[in-house]
């Protein structure tokens, strides 16, 4: 008998991005990317005219984004880019770490192969990308491979705690300079985690882990310091 022909109907049909969901991409991508400075005024008006829209999409894009942590709203004085004193950049440092090292003893523990699985990609694309000197290519990569960390983690609350400060995350990751030492450090750390992670020695990962995010601190607190934008209204690089 002749295996059942698949319905066409059973193929699912992509639903295009809203006005709104366009916007938070592109608004979120230029804040991530350091086209909107850290600090930086945000106007609805040239958000809107820059994009080509009305600007209630452009309204509810900024309410989304600060939920993300990327958007600062402050009654009576406007909308601008979130900024971070030292204190808070600690803080969120402190935070990562505390989260990223359970969702690693987690994710060895429940699903150790996809766990080594993702991270190898990860450490063979910045190998590439490493030996090309793509260096534009780093942020995304780093943040793919701690992000691999969490998305292997069973308990949904530790994943849902990282969104807190994973688009923040991001965005200090984007102000480091191409070209540093910490990129090497980082290439290191990430692959001692792995061989770690293979001797199902989770202990050792924990702390090789919590010790490289701690080193990354003072990198971002130099980033904020440089990347701080005069507040601006009439600017919108999206």
């Amino acid at each position: 008998m002749a295996p059942p022909r698949q319905s066409a109907l059973s193929v699912k049909v992509e639903r295009p991005k809203s006005l709104t969901e366009l916007a938070i991409d592109q608004i979120r991508a230029a804040i991530v990317r350091g086209e909107l400075g850290f600090g930086e005024a945000l106007s609805e008006s040239v958000l809107a005219a820059t994009l080509g829209i009305s600007k209630t999409p452009v309204r509810e894009a900024l309410l989304h984004l600060k939920m993300e942590g990327l958007v600062e709203v402050h009654p009576q004085r406007g909308t601008f880019v979130f900024q971070l004193g030292e204190a808070e950049v600690a803080n969120i440092c402190r935070f990562r770490s505390m989260i990223e090292c359970e969702a690693l003893a987690d994710g060895m523990e429940h699903r150790p192969e996809a766990l080594i699985q993702a991270l190898e990609k990860c450490l063979d694309d910045m190998a590439a990308a490493f030996s090309k000197q793509q260096h534009d290519e780093f942020p995304r990569l780093d943040t793919e491979f701690h992000n691999a960390i969490i998305e292997s983690c069973a308990n949904g609350y530790i994943q849902s705690a990282y969104t807190l400060v994973a688009a923040q995350l991001t965005a200090l990751r984007y102000r480091l300079p191409a070209e540093n030492s910490q990129v090497t450090h980082c290439q290191d750390n990430h692959r001692v985690v792995v061989d770690a992670i293979r001797a199902n020695d989770a202990a050792r990962a924990q702390a090789i882990l919590r010790e490289h995010i701690q080193s990354t601190e003072q990198a971002y607190l130099i980033a904020c310091r440089n990347m701080v934008a005069p507040a601006r209204g009439d600017r919108a690089a999206v």
